[in-house]
C-alpha cells in the first residue's frame, strides 16, 4: 500500500504535486505530469473453445511482435475475450459449411467412391473437408 492511498491528501501539498508529476492520467493528486505514450508491448492476448465445461478463454502475453504472430498461429487473438470468441464463433462457422458441403459433395459419388470415402475417413479422427487427390496410374497405350 502506498502512503496516501487510504488517506485524503490535498492537490496543493508537496506530496501530491509530486505524485501528479509521475501519473500518465488525470488522478485524485490532479492533472497528469507525463504524458501518455502508447506502448504496442506487452500485450494481452485470448484464445476461446468449448469443452465439456462449456466456454472457456486462455490468455497469454506476447512480450514482442514475434510472439504475438507465434500465438496468432495457434489461435490467439488480440481484442480481448470478445475478439477470442468472434473467432471461436467464425472457425465454427468454417468448419459446419466445409461439413455441409463434403456431405453435399459425398451424395453425388458413384458408390465405389463412397466406399473409398468411407475407407478414407475411418483413417483419421479429424473431419476432412476434402479427400485429396490419389494420382492417377499412367495410362496404357
Amino acid at each position: 500500500m502506498l502512503l496516501g492511498d487510504n488517506i485524503d491528501i490535498g492537490s496543493t501539498t508537496p506530496y501530491a504535486k509530486e505524485r501528479a508529476k509521475w501519473e500518465m492520467h488525470h488522478s485524485r493528486f490532479g492533472p497528469p505530469g507525463r504524458p501518455y505514450v502508447y506502448q504496442p508491448y506487452p500485450t494481452m492476448m485470448y484464445k476461446a473453445s468449448r469443452g465439456q465445461g462449456g466456454l472457456t478463454f486462455e490468455g497469454q502475453v506476447a512480450e514482442t511482435e514475434v510472439q504475438r504472430e507465434s500465438f496468432e498461429r495457434i489461435g490467439f487473438v488480440y481484442g480481448g475475450q470478445a475478439a477470442a470468441l468472434e473467432a471461436l464463433e467464425k472457425r465454427e462457422y468454417e468448419m459446419a459449411e466445409l461439413a455441409a458441403n463434403r456431405a453435399a459433395n459425398d451424395r453425388k459419388m458413384s458408390p465405389a467412391a463412397q466406399v473409398e470415402a468411407d475407407a478414407r475417413d475411418s483413417t483419421s479422427i479429424r473431419h476432412l473437408p476434402d479427400l485429396g487427390a490419389d494420382p492417377l496410374p499412367p495410362r496404357k497405350k
